[in-house]
């Protein structure tokens, strides 16, 4: 290697470092898998509560709304579980339900968290091109970064038929807060909801994104 190249090299060294830090990109939200009852009439759920499982309270009627929020933007009447059910309702499945058959309620959408990590996730560096041209000019660094996962499950249940009609599993990628991660999950689920026929929609306004 001659002086010049020599030069280059050591100007790139510092870039060659590995570097730790944290994702800066924002969250994104994905069903991983979903599951749907078979010979399931299309859209059978017009008037549905949402239901937030979950000890802390703020937290509950924060998820009840929002997915409230993005059922109704698609034409469903839903309430959140907390307006109709009380505490002593929800301890007992038989009570609860034929609380909200008698209010003239056909579904629930149930959600809970079922997983909330951080890990580190390794980036190789990388060449782009034939090494001997390419070099240093087309090279990209490794690093380090922390990615957060976190998992939501939902599940649909028709009063009517007293049965579980459909439900998936949700993955949001390092979200940037929690209220966005809420947004993010319950967009996700409505649109699902009614891209599967679950729900009866007017076709009208979309859920905000």
């Amino acid at each position: 290697m001659n002086s010049f190249d020599q030069r280059r090299v050591a100007r790139l060294l510092p870039c060659i470092a590995v570097v730790l830090g944290f994702a800066a990109c924002g969250g994104s939200t994905t069903i991983e898998q979903s599951w749907k009852a078979p010979n399931l009439a299309p859209s059978n759920l017009h008037n549905v509560v949402t239901v937030y499982m979950s000890r802390d309270e703020t937290m509950r009627r924060t998820v009840e709304d929002s997915m409230t929020q993005r059922l109704a933007h698609l034409g469903v009447r839903a309430v959140p579980a907390y307006s109709v059910l009380s505490d002593d309702d929800l301890k007992d499945r038989d009570r609860a339900k034929a609380k909200l058959v008698a209010g003239g309620y056909d579904g629930v959408v149930a959600l809970r968290l079922v997983g909330n990590e951080t890990k580190l996730v390794a980036t190789p560096s990388t060449f782009d091109g034939y090494w001997g041209m390419a070099w240093p000019g087309a090279y990209s660094p490794g690093y380090l970064s922390t990615e957060t996962v976190v998992r939501v499950e939902t599940k649909v249940f028709s009063l009517a038929d007293n049965k579980l009609v459909w439900s998936g599993l949700s993955k949001t990628v390092d979200p940037n807060t929690m209220s966005s991660a809420i947004d993010d999950v319950t967009n996700v689920v409505a649109k699902a909801l009614e891209k599967q026929q679950i729900i009866a929609s007017t076709g009208g306004a979309a859920a905000p994104s």
